[in-house]
This record gives C-alpha cells, structure tokens and sequence, in this order.
C-alpha cells in the first residue's frame, strides 16, 4: 500500500517557517536607517532629511546620507569627500555602504567600504578621494592595503591599454586583464645589456673586427632619454658582449626604444655626440609637443599615449637618426615598441631573465643588418 506523504496526516513535522512579508521590509529596513539617524544626533547634528527612498537611502544636507546594508541588516553614514566620490561613481549602483567611514591604521587616511566589504573608497588630505573594487582591490588587500609599497589608491579604476583595467597608487599601479588577472608594479627599469655580433662587418673582405656602438633613445608618455654606449672594440663573428647601461626608469605605460647601431671608421665619436646630442634635444621637444594633451594623471595617460606612441614616436625616431650625420657606418637601425602591457608582464614575469652566451635579457631586438654584419641587441625591465 502506498505510504501517506502528507507531512501532517504522515506524522511529518509542520515547517513553520514563514517567508518575510515583502510588504512590510522595507519599513524595517527604514527603522533601522532611522535608529542610526537618531543615534547620530537627529535633527540637530545632520538637518532634517531632503530626500528618503523608503528603506533604502536618506539623503541628507550638506553632502551626506544613510543607507540600509542588506549584507549586514545595519545602516551606515557616508559624508563629505568619499560621499561625493560615491555619488560620482554611481552611488547605490557601486553598493551601499557596509560600514561608516573610519580612520586609516596609520592615521592619514579614512574609508568607507561597500558592496558588502567588495568596493572601497580611501581619501586623504594629499590624494583625495578614489574608488578602488573587485580583483585590484583584492590585491590591494592581500599587500597590506594602505601599508603597503603602493601607498594609497591615486586615481579610480580606469581603462589600461589592451582591454585592461588599473588603479595608481602613490608608488605605483595595479593592472589587471581577462587573461593575467591582477598585477602590481612600481617604477620600471630599462637596461641595455649587451650585444651579440652574428658576423663582423666586412668579414668577406677581411677588413678585421668591428667596432661597434649604439646610440639608443627611449621615448615614453611620461619622459624621454638618449644614451651613446662606448665603442667596444675587437668585435669578430660571434662575439657576446654583455654589459649594464641604465636607459630609463619610471611607470610603465608604454614605450619606444630607437636603436642606431654604428661601426666606428674615422669618425670623430666625441663630435658624433654632440651631434646626437642635439638632435635628441630636438625630436624630444617634437615629442613633447605631442605628447603635451595628454594627461598625466595616473594609467590613463597610458590609454592616450597608447596610439600616439604607435604612430608619431616612430616618425620622431627615424628624424633623430636623420638629424645627424655620422662619419662611421651605420649596421642598422629600428624602433622598438614596447606596449604598456608588455612592459608589466615582462617586467612581473615569473621566470625572470632569458640569457643568451652570457647576456641576460627581457626584450631582444631584431636583427640589424648593413655592411655585411649582423647584430642584435638585448635590454632588461625590471622592477626598480
């Protein structure tokens, strides 16, 4: 026989657990909005509410509100700077407050949370008020938050060349992507470290071993620099030279690495820099002028600089090499573009330097061919 599965005629317990009445929530979420206006001082310290979503959010004068956290079942205030932050970034919509706003461990800053502890909002008196969430905010955390290297968050979270996302910080940025998820970073160091000759120059001919220099420039949104190596003599076929120049340091967001390399015949090397010199100085004035729109406020000057670097670095380049006239051979010549992107992951990667015969390296140009010889040049970017 079929057994009875009624719970009550079956012998089963009755659930007399009943569904909140939707209807009446809101008026207990109100109360407790209300029981933190009242223990705030009420009237007297915060004015008489402007504007009341019932349940949700009391708007009140002065720039300040209440509003009900369903994470916690409470109500939190958020005033002055980080409430007009909050408005800005869409207020409800980034997340009701999950606490009141609180000082800082070291005393400098203040904070509201958000979004049941998911979103943030730091202030203090040198960096303003910045919203900072999700994965770059998770990091954030993990590294000590305020207390760590970084320092405290410079800009919101903005676009970051590629498809990527970032917030500045004092001491440097968090970038994240889809596919690498978030990194951190400060300033960034560029070193040439050497060369590798494939074949000498005139080999055919047996005219003897090269020497060889390189005038190097480095453009980036943020700073320019040039550089002359010395004339490394005794170059053959498959000779490594390592060495250890510093090129550039500053935040990664992006770059142009131009490359001369030269083999010294009869010219005057110390004249050559002079000239260098002076061509340098005028293709970073060019370059100024346009890179001079764009703002230099934290990752998004990355996003601007992105295309321009692209397409006027190069062109600026090749008027630097143009702009001087050498009396030594010229073995070849290229621009390398670095992205911002590539200049982060390359600069964080696990694995650190490749090496080749003796040469540590993260970035390794083309091959520069002219006057029989081939080269290629090697740099590193690492954390500064």
């Amino acid at each position: 026989m079929r057994q009875n599965t009624d719970p009550i005629s079956g012998g089963g317990k009755l659930d007399v657990r009943q569904t909140p009445d939707v209807a009446t929530r809101p008026l207990r979420q109100d109360g407790r909005i209300k029981e933190k206006y009242d223990a705030l001082g009420g009237v007297a310290a915060l004015g008489e509410p402007v504007d009341k979503t019932i349940g949700q959010i009391w708007t009140l004068p002065d720039g300040k509100c209440i509003c009900y956290d369903d994470h916690s079942s409470a109500a939190y205030l958020v005033h002055g700077a980080i409430y007009q932050k909050w408005v800005e970034v869409g207020g409800l919509n980034y997340g009701a407050p999950s606490t009141d706003e609180l000082p800082t461990p070291d005393g400098v800053g203040r904070f509201n949370h958000f979004n049941g502890g998911t979103a943030s909002i730091y202030w203090t008196p040198e960096t303003g008020a910045h919203a900072i969430y999700g994965d770059i905010r998770k990091l954030w955390s993990e590294l000590g938050w305020e207390t760590s290297y970084l320092g405290y968050p410079t800009s919101d979270e903005q676009n970051f060349p590629e498809g990527g996302r970032a917030n500045s910080f004092q001491h440097g940025d968090i970038c994240w992507w889809p596919d690498t998820g978030a990194k951190h970073l400060g300033d960034v160091v560029l070193h040439f470290t050497g060369f590798y000759c494939f074949r000498e120059t005139g080999e055919d001919a047996g005219t003897g071993a090269d020497e060889t220099y390189a005038v190097l420039g480095v453009f980036t949104p943020v700073g320019q620099n040039r550089v002359t190596t010395r004339v490394y003599e005794g170059v053959n076929s498959n000779h490594s030279q390592p060495d250890s120049i510093e090129l550039w340091r500053g935040r990664p967001y992006g770059m142009e690495i131009n490359i001369h390399l030269m083999e010294h015949d009869f010219g005057d090397v110390s004249e050559d820099r002079k000239n260098m010199e002076e061509a340098f100085r005028m293709a970073h004035d060019e370059g100024v002028k346009a890179l001079k729109s764009i703002p230099v406020v934290g990752p998004i000057v990355a996003v601007a600089a992105d295309a321009l670097l692209g397409k006027v670095v190069p062109e600026l380049g090749g008027a630097f090499f143009d702009l001087f006239d050498l009396g030594d051979d010229t073995i070849g010549r290229t621009n390398m573009r670095v992205s911002a992107r590539d200049m982060v992951l390359t600069a964080t990667r696990p694995e650190g330097n490749s090496e080749f015969h003796g040469i540590g390296y993260r970035i390794e140009s083309p091959f520069l061919n002219g006057n029989g010889g081939s080269y290629k040049l090697y740099f590193g970017l690492v954390p500064a």
